[in-house]
């Protein structure tokens, strides 16, 4: 299991782009020669995509939840307003 832990800080590493250069060099001969290492490396890219993605979603999710708030409940009324103040055509 230590293993494949290793492993995939490596290819988390080499995609993030924190290898030196001599070892992203000696990672990418790893991919030439072991063909599993290049689908693993590319499902590595596409959760990390999906990942960044769901962190997108949900922060999107949250910025609407307290704009709807702000914007809609009486108590926050005057915020309301200065910020429309700024806003607003002149």
């Amino acid at each position: 299991m230590r293993t494949s832990l290793n492993e995939i800080k490596e290819i988390d590493d080499h995609v993030l782009g924190q290898t030196a250069p001599d070892e992203a060099l000696l990672f990418e001969a790893k991919r030439i020669i072991n063909p599993s290492l290049k689908y693993k490396v590319m499902w590595h890219k596409q959760t990390l995509a999906l990942v960044q993605q769901y962190g997108r979603n949900s922060l999107k999710a949250e910025i609407e939840t307290v704009h709807q708030k702000l914007f809609s409940l009486p108590e926050h009324a005057g915020f309301r307003q200065k910020v429309m103040r700024l806003f607003g055509k002149r």
